[in-house]
């Protein structure tokens, strides 16, 4: 192939209108599909670290099976400390002032919680199934990996 460098000028306005012309034949779907997997690009730096999980822990023969499960997650400078008692949710954000938590689900069932000053918040009726939580405090976003409750 020539090097665009070595197009003369009436050579490269027909490359660039030939380009074009071709991008009308991109459906609308085929740009979105290609909007989201650009996005991918940066996931592993928006995803927070796991840091705690008491559902790993083992316990002795006599565990407290029906103890609450505790959750910590990081990011940048915040933690996302939960707890999951039944069908109860209490959490608090630490490292920065929270301007919103969503719980979201796997079905897009994005439910946004009240946080107040200390950044704590709770959330009671929360059925089984695959949740993650997104924290926006400042410059800082904290997304959770998917957890099974």
């Amino acid at each position: 192939m020539t090097s665009f460098d070595d197009l003369s000028d009436d050579e490269l306005l027909a490359a660039l209108a030939e380009a074009v012309a071709e991008a009308d034949l991109v459906t609308d779907r085929q740009r979105e599909a290609a909007q989201a997997a650009f996005t991918w690009r940066t996931v592993d730096q928006e995803l927070a670290e796991l840091l705690h999980d008491s559902a790993l822990e083992l316990t002795g023969v006599r565990g407290a099976d029906d103890a609450p499960r505790t959750l910590s997650f990081a990011s940048g400078a915040l933690t996302l400390e939960v707890e999951i008692d039944g069908d109860v949710v209490i959490g608090q954000v630490v490292g920065g002032t929270a301007e919103s938590v969503v719980l979201q689900r796997s079905a897009g069932d994005d439910q946004p919680l009240d946080v107040d000053t200390a950044g704590f918040f709770r959330l009671d009726g929360v059925g089984a199934g695959p949740i993650r939580f997104v924290v926006q405090a400042g410059d800082w976003t904290l997304t959770s990996p998917w957890v099974a409750i």
